[in-house]
């Protein structure tokens, strides 16, 4: 049973890693069996919980974050959900002298994977290895502090120490909608670390560069699903600030995608021109029939004031006017033009008794031109 256990635990990592997410790009298993008290030995031996006093460099976190998928995004609330992997590994001199001691060193760049642990046991209570605190800053949920950060930890033959964690969280996002709803946004994924840079840097794994370049689409991979936008592109940087007396990086993973308008288009902005026209078509009525001209303009306006409600459901109350607030607001103002001038058209049609109405005349064509003209220049000014 016990052998029966490791193998199937060897065959799931095997399956997991198979696929182009891994942090340690090149790794191999050791052809003999690591034996169960090897890894409780290791275990016992370890007791590294704090940053090496004699290390002058600080440790680099080679770190590896892939999003598989963002959906849920909420611009009236500012987030977005996302599920993620995340590897971070770094090398630890004292963890490579224990395992020489112990016959299983390694000095190379393709180590062999020796034990894993939970993370609950090796950073928990017992604090066996130091442990940088990598978590996400603009995360809005809190996770478990050790389990949330976690899945389990890994330990390679040349010393080297990975963390890995597959989890959904909601993220923060300063949105602009300026632009709404031909807006680009931007998924921003901020990784820091409790400690300066005098203990921990940040160090993207090579392969970050391919997810930049492929949009997270390598080797048949899907890339990354956002319902509702297209990806444009992917940017890792490093980030430094300054707090009290110490200098702090940050890892930070900016996904760019743009809005897929056709929905908008389809059931706003062409139901809206629709509505407009109809309300203008009263000019080619009679001016005697003043009643059925003004009922048509009023039920186009309150179709309008129907479509606020809404786009009120989509972004949060701005204190900037976006696209289409202006685009709607523009349509109030014609729609409620059109009932004013039908009004006045029959006041002189009652006055002057000339079935060839200047205001009826002019209408027709000034209204639909002076609306797309203000519309054209909406157009340039915020797209």
């Amino acid at each position: 049973m016990i052998y029966l256990t490791k193998l199937l635990k060897i065959v799931l990592f095997l399956v997991f890693f198979s696929n182009t997410a891994f942090a340690i790009n090149e790794f191999k298993f050791l052809q003999s069996e690591v034996s169960g008290q090897f890894c409780k030995e290791l275990f016992n031996r370890l007791d590294f919980p704090g940053f090496p006093s004699n290390q002058k460099q600080p440790f680099k976190l080679n770190t590896e974050l892939i999003i598989e998928d963002i959906n849920k995004v909420d611009g009236k609330n500012l987030d977005f959900e996302a599920l993620f992997t995340l590897f971070v590994y770094w090398k630890d001199p004292r963890v490579a002298s224990l395992l020489k001691d112990m016959g299983m060193y390694e000095d190379t760049n393709k180590p062999a994977w020796l034990c894993d642990y939970d993370p609950d046991i090796i950073w928990g209570v017992n604090r066996k290895i130091f442990d940088p605190v990598v978590e996400f800053y603009n995360r809005k949920d809190k996770p478990d502090f050790i389990k949330g950060r976690a899945d389990w930890i890994e330990i390679f033959s040349n010393g080297t120490i990975q963390s890995r964690i597959r989890d959904t969280a909601k993220f923060k996002s300063n949105f602009n909608f300026k632009k709404f709803p031909f807006d680009s946004q931007k998924f921003t994924f901020e990784l820091y670390t409790e400690f300066p840079v005098t203990r921990t840097v940040f160090e993207p794994n090579k392969i970050m560069k391919k997810y930049e370049d492929s949009l997270f689409n390598i080797e048949g991979e899907d890339g990354i699903h956002v319902p509702g936008w297209k990806v444009t592109s992917v940017k890792t940087s490093l980030d430094r600030y300054t707090e009290g007396d110490y200098d702090y990086e940050g890892f930070i993973l900016e996904i760019t995608a743009q809005r897929i308008s056709f929905y908008y288009l389809i059931k706003i902005f062409l139901p809206i021109i629709f509505i407009l026209g109809i309300s203008w078509s009263v000019f080619w009525v009679h001016p005697r029939e003043v009643d059925a001209k003004v009922n048509i303009t009023i039920v186009a306006l309150l179709a309008l004031i129907a479509y606020n409600f809404i786009i009120d459901e989509e972004i949060p109350k701005l204190d900037y006017l976006t696209f289409l607030d202006a685009f709607i607001f523009v349509s109030y103002i014609f729609t409620g033009a059109s009932t004013i001038l039908c009004v006045y058209a029959h006041y002189r049609f009652e006055k002057y008794k000339n079935p060839v109405n200047k205001v009826d005349y002019y209408s027709k064509f000034l209204g639909p031109f002076s609306y797309f003209s203000i519309l054209t220049i909406i157009i340039f000014y915020f797209l």
